[in-house]
C-alpha cells in the first residue's frame, strides 16, 4: 500500500528508495547555493574593506590639509 512516497508496513514507515538521479541534482542544487551565499559573503566583505578604506582616506585627507576647514580660503 503506498501512500505518496511512503510505505506502510506493519505500522512501520518505510521511504521510498530514492532515485540516485534526484540525489544528485539535489547535491548540485545544494552546491550551487553554497557558491551563491559564499560568492555573497565574499562580495559584503570586499565592501566593507572597500568602505572603511575610503573612510581611513578621509580621515588622513582632513587631517593633513594645509587649509583648515570653514577658514574662507
Amino acid at each position: 500500500m503506498g501512500i505518496g512516497h511512503r510505505l506502510i508496513s506493519g505500522g512501520v514507515y518505510h521511504r521510498a528508495p530514492e532515485v540516485p538521479y534526484v540525489n544528485e541534482r539535489r547535491g548540485r542544487a545544494v552546491k550551487k547555493l553554497l557558491l551563491v551565499a559564499l560568492a555573497a559573503i565574499g562580495g559584503l566583505l570586499v565592501y566593507r574593506q572597500i568602505q572603511a578604506d575610503r573612510a581611513e582616506q578621509d580621515l588622513w585627507t582632513e587631517a593633513t590639509d594645509s587649509v583648515p576647514a570653514g577658514s574662507g580660503v
